[in-house]
């Protein structure tokens, strides 16, 4: 059986590094592409199962390639997720001119990245692999303080121990300290919680788990190297 492909599209290496990351434990190719013309070509030849496409390209922007594929017969079901920035209405409006299946934004968010895919194309993964790791971590929830050690950690989330009242799906202010002087700041939402006695997960300590929100670029990249290390 072939195995599905994926195809990213961004002039970016970075973008196209970190997609590539949040697919890792999806059982599907990743094929990329720098621009639109190139990416084009590759959705005719490859027929991928869904492309990621960033709005802004050289050549050929992702609005006009969205459009070119939507208006082939052959390629018109192919699922296609534009890459807009955050906070330009404007590019989103593009974007659903052009015949886009969904819209994500920059800076990427791994559980967004991931959502939007599966729900057009069931092989894409959700889960990550979490591994053991201690850190100390700081959040406000509300407008109170807390802090708490992080006790193991994935591209997307983390474990914090932590007593404290809080419930799923509430969005927090994280940091954490990796090392003697990395700061990783992000917001968070509360995925699920473990409290008392009859918390779920007896083998983990007092604590709640978390799914990274709207991450920086730069602090994305730290978290990667450490999965990576500890993986």
């Amino acid at each position: 059986m072939n195995e599905p492909r994926v195809l990213l599209v961004d002039d970016e290496r970075f973008f196209l590094n970190l997609q590539q990351e949040f697919l890792a434990d999806s059982p599907v190719r990743v094929i990329t592409a720098q621009n639109g013309r190139e990416a084009l070509d590759m959705v005719r030849r490859n027929r991928p199962g869904i492309v990621y496409l960033d709005l802004r390209m050289p050549e050929l922007d992702g609005a006009a390639c969205c459009s070119a594929i939507k208006n082939e017969p052959d390629l018109r079901d192919t699922p296609v997720v534009m890459v807009v920035s955050e906070g330009k209405p404007r590019d989103r409006e593009v974007c659903l001119d052009a015949g886009c299946n969904g819209i994500i934004s920059k800076p990427l968010d791994r559980i967004q990245f991931l959502s939007v895919g599966r729900r057009l194309f069931p092989a894409i993964e959700r889960r990550q692999p979490r591994y053991p790791f201690s850190a100390l971590a700081f959040f406000r929830i509300r407008d109170t303080s807390f802090h708490g050690t992080i006790a193991d950690i994935s591209l997307g989330g983390a474990y914090i121990a932590c007593r404290c009242d809080l419930a799923a799906k509430e969005d927090i202010r994280l940091g954490f300290i990796l090392g003697n002087t990395s700061v990783v700041e992000c917001r968070a939402r509360v995925a699920w919680t473990n409290q008392g006695g009859m918390r779920p997960r007896k083998s983990l300590p007092d604590g709640f788990g978390v799914q990274f929100q709207s991450m920086e670029p730069p602090h994305q990249e730290v978290v990667r190297q450490l999965v990576a290390r500890l993986g």
